[in-house]
């Protein structure tokens, strides 16, 4: 399992327009990833920059927020904590922090 304590935002930007699966006991929900920003101040060399995902979901659709078990083909699996931050009619946005 990804090691969510030490990966870097360039870990994720290696992965843009990339499918992600949010895996659930009856199946996986496909997730893009379209973002992988900056977040906050820059830190010391030392100290991991803070940085936020954004995943897109081609239906339309409420998710709770909270840790959701996902999986990439690069990445392997991670538990990430999503909160849904959009949606319209077709689509729903999701975005995950990392401080």
């Amino acid at each position: 399992m990804l090691d969510l304590a030490k990966v870097r935002r360039e870990d994720f930007a290696a992965c843009l327009d990339q499918d992600f699966g949010i895996v659930f006991p009856d199946g996986v929900l496909p997730v893009k990833l379209i973002e992988a920003k900056q977040w906050g101040a820059d830190q010391p060399a030392n100290i991991r920059q803070p940085f936020a995902l954004t995943f897109r979901v081609e239906r339309n659709l409420r998710l709770p927020q909270g840790t959701y078990k996902m999986r990439n083909a690069q990445l392997g699996e991670m538990e990430i904590f999503l909160v849904q931050i959009a949606a319209d009619a077709s689509s729903a946005t999701l975005e995950a922090v990392f401080n």
